[in-house]
C-alpha cells in the first residue's frame, strides 16, 4: 500500500513537473468506474467540470486537490486516497488510457490526469475543506514536532507497531515504514510505549523522522514493482528469513496486531 513517502512523491510529481497540475482547467471528467467516487457520482462531475485546478496538497496517505472558478469565489477540494494499487499520471490525452484507469480529468493543454487503480480500492470524493478529513487523523508523520510526537507518546500504552500504523496517532506510516522506523531505533515491534526511557523516546522520533525523509527523497519504495521509481532500501520489510544487515541474524517475520512485521531478534530485542 503507498504510504507517505509514496504519496509524497505523488504530489511533487505533478506540482514541480512540466507541465503542472497548477492552474490547468478541466475540460470533462470522466468516472470509468462508479464505485470509485464516494458520494453521488453527478455531483463530483457537474462540480469539478470548468474549475481550475489552484493547489494540491497531502496530509499522511490523503491527497487533496483544490479547485475555483473564474472570480475564486467558488471553490472545492476532491480528496483521495491511493489505497492498496492506486497511482496517478498526468499525460497526454492522447496517450492510450490503461486497463485499470477508474477516474479521469480532461484538462486543458491537451492533459488528462488519470487514477489508475488494479485492485479498485482507491476512492475520491467532494470536500468543502481538507479539515472535513485531516481533523479525523493525527500530525502528519513528515512534519509532525519531536515534542508534539513525545507527548502523543507518553499519553499511551500501546505496542509500538500498532501505534505507528495507528493515523490519529500520526499520519501516514504503512507496514513498511513502521518496520523500517522500529529497526532503526532499535525497538521491539511489540514493547510498550509507555515503557520507553527518554532516550528510547527520542531514538523513536529521529528514526521516524530520519526514516521519512530518506524515502521521499528516493521517491519511496518499490515494493512489488508498484513505484517502479522508488529507491528507498528496506532493511527489513519483507526480508524474513534473510540476514540482518547490521549483525546477520535472521529477520523475523511474526503477526503482530493482524499485520505481518519484522525484525531482527538481536538489534531489536524485547527485553
Amino acid at each position: 500500500m503507498p504510504e507517505l513517502p509514496e504519496v509524497e512523491s505523488v504530489l511533487q510529481c505533478l506540482t514541480t513537473s512540466n507541465p503542472s497540475l497548477i492552474g490547468r482547467l478541466v475540460r470533462e471528467v470522466r468516472i470509468l468506474r462508479d464505485s470509485v467516487v464516494e458520494g453521488d457520482v453527478n455531483t463530483v462531475v457537474q462540480t469539478v467540470t470548468g474549475l481550475t485546478c489552484y493547489a494540491v496538497c497531502r496530509h499522511g496517505k490523503y491527497l487533496f486537490f483544490g479547485f475555483q472558478g473564474h472570480s475564486a469565489s467558488k471553490r472545492v477540494w476532491l480528496a483521495l486516497h491511493l489505497r492498496m494499487t492506486g497511482r496517478l499520471f498526468l499525460v497526454p490525452e492522447q496517450e492510450i488510457e490503461e486497463r485499470h484507469t477508474r477516474f479521469a480529468l480532461l484538462l486543458d493543454q491537451g492533459l488528462a490526469l488519470r487514477f489508475d487503480d488494479p485492485r479498485a480500492f482507491g476512492r475520491v470524493w467532494l470536500v468543502d475543506d481538507p479539515s472535513e478529513v485531516t481533523s479525523k487523523l493525527g500530525p502528519d508523520a513528515l512534519l509532525i514536532r519531536q515534542n508534539t510526537f513525545l507527548d502523543r507518546l507518553h499519553g499511551t500504552r500501546r505496542q509500538l507497531k500498532p501505534l505507528l500504523l495507528d493515523q490519529s496517532f500520526v499520519a501516514g506510516v504503512g507496514n513498511i515504514y513502521a518496520d523500517e522506523t522500529l529497526f532503526r531505533a532499535q525497538l521491539h515491534p511489540a514493547r510498550l510505549s509507555a515503557d520507553l526511557s527518554s532516550p528510547e523516546a527520542e531514538r523513536l522520533y529521529h528514526a521516524l523522522h530520519g526514516v521519512l525523509v530518506q524515502a521521499v527523497a528516493a521517491k519511496g519504495a518499490n515494493i512489488d514493482g508498484v513505484f517502479e521509481a522508488g529507491s528507498f532500501p528496506v532493511a527489513v520489510y519483507g526480508r524474513g528469513g534473510r540476514p540482518c544487515i547490521v549483525c546477520g541474524t535472521l529477520i523475523v517475520k511474526e503477526r503482530l496486531g493482524q499485520r505481518g512485521t519484522h525484525f531482527c531478534p538481536v538489534c531489536q530485542p524485547l527485553g
